[in-house]
């Protein structure tokens, strides 16, 4: 062999080397560090009955309410717990909007939507985000509550605003720094002196109000902070109806790109033409978030009384009127920062306030009327047909969950919130509200069940 020839064999024996080495080095990369996502709105759609496409009757795109991270660089405007004890003041509220990264909540609450001439069944709402499993076994309740459920506050894709901090990986944020010690005042006391039942529940907190005395029956860690997730959209709709006619039309706008990608949704375009009552609906039937946030711009500037007011000092004066109604009602242990409930840096609650909410809430006929809807036909202003599916297994007859005196109310999702449940019934006489907050999938709604039925019976 000549000197060329073993030259050229080096040659090519370095080369396959070098080629080897560096397919092993690829190989052996580790994956990509995937932010924990917090899931709230997924977590939802999982908890109902039906698959995420299936809550959107004209298509099958994924849930996006579950999988949020919250931006850690991002500081607070103020600290929270002044915010929420100035809740009147306007400070900030130029900034409150400026830095949120937009995500497409379309894309998740689409499932729970299906426009009328679609030809697709009615499918039980599915969460935000988390993908379409349900959607393949429309019987795997889990599944499909889990979509629809997942009423995430936070998306990696929102427009981030100053005081909005969605939280996207609650795994990176010490979020609960930035929770004040609760109040534990002489009201909350009397209220919660009785004779507590031994009612065994997975919920890490939860509370039994008869609804027509106010009395608690039941009371589970009632005054410890916990994050309302979805829920939060029976205080946005009691805040709009506060403010608006059901027959007020809506133009749907920017609002949109606020929306977290892995939100539930109703699946509005921009420009469509609707209703607050369709909005209501949209909020609270398929638990969408964007149908939230276009309710937030258009009162927060009809409470600012600027048409043409800036987004972000529209939904800061949503968020304001969110906690002065709130604290109205007697709720001292919450902070709301954001209209669609999705885990955010400052923002809380607990079972006992979020009892005050849901009682404000089963006292309003339009909200009791959509809530028991396992399923709403609307017909926008500008004619559009869409039918959505609630994310509420109780009220839905052909759900093995089927609770017969159910009346409704909300369900919630998110990695920090928990499975979480706001349910009214009635038997004969008697009127129940059982909240559930943080519990799992399936104990959301064995723990309300247990809670109703006890109720019902005193």
């Amino acid at each position: 062999m000549n000197r060329k020839s073993v030259l050229g064999l080096t040659l090519f024996a370095c080369i396959v080397i070098t080629g080897l080495f560096l397919g092993a080095m690829i190989m052996t990369r580790q994956p990509a560090d995937l932010k924990y996502s917090q899931n709230q709105q997924l977590a939802d759609v999982n908890d109902n009955d039906v698959a995420p496409e299936e809550n959107y009757k004209n298509d099958g795109s994924p849930n996006q309410d579950n999988n949020l991270d919250v931006a850690v660089g991002d500081e607070l405007t103020y600290a929270d717990a002044e915010y929420a004890n100035n809740r009147d003041d306007n400070e900030g509220t130029s900034d409150l909007l400026t830095n949120l990264p937009v995500t497409d909540e379309n894309e998740s609450e689409d499932k729970n939507i299906q426009p009328e001439d679609s030809g697709l069944t009615d499918v039980e709402e599915t969460g935000a985000g988390g993908g379409n499993e349900s959607e393949n076994n429309p019987d795997d309740e889990d599944t499909i509550d889990s979509y629809n459920d997942s009423e995430v506050t936070l998306g990696g894709n929102i427009v981030d605003l100053p005081d909005m901090q969605l939280i996207t990986d609650s795994s990176q944020v010490d979020y609960m720094k930035y929770i004040p010690e609760m109040i534990y005042d002489s009201r909350i006391e009397v209220a919660l002196d009785i004779e507590n039942p031994s009612i065994n529940i997975k919920a890490k907190s939860a509370i039994l109000f008869d609804a027509d005395t106010r009395k608690v029956l039941y009371h589970k860690n009632a005054v410890e902070p916990v994050f309302p997730a979805s829920t939060a959209k029976l205080l946005t709709a009691l805040v709009a109806l506060d403010w608006c006619m059901e027959e007020e039309e809506v133009t749907v706008g920017d609002e949109l790109e606020l929306v977290a990608s892995d939100s539930t949704i109703a699946r509005l375009k921009k420009g469509q033409i609707l209703t607050i009552r369709n909005l209501i609906e949209g909020m609270l039937v398929p638990s969408g978030n964007d149908a939230a946030y276009v309710t937030a711009a258009y009162v927060g500037r009809k409470s600012l009384k600027n048409e043409n007011a800036s987004l972000k000092d529209a939904i800061f004066e949503f968020i304001k009127l969110m906690n002065n109604k709130a604290k109205s009602l007697g709720a001292v242990n919450s902070c709301f920062k954001t209209p669609d409930g999705y885990d955010a840096i400052g923002q809380y609650t607990t079972a006992y306030d979020m009892g005050l909410i849901g009682l404000a809430a089963a006292d309003n006929e339009v909200i009791v009327e959509v809530c028991n809807k396992s399923s709403a036909r609307n017909v926008f202003a500008d004619g559009y047909d869409v039918t959505w599916n609630n994310t509420n297994s109780l009220i839905k007859k052909d759900s093995p969950r089927y609770y017969p005196y159910c009346l409704g109310l909300k369900t919630g999702t998110s990695t920090m919130a928990g499975k979480c449940l706001i349910s009214l019934a009635r038997k004969g006489e008697k009127t129940v509200l059982a909240v559930v907050m943080n519990s799992d999938s399936e104990g959301r709604w064995e723990d309300s069940r247990k809670l109703l039925d006890y109720g019902l019976s005193q």
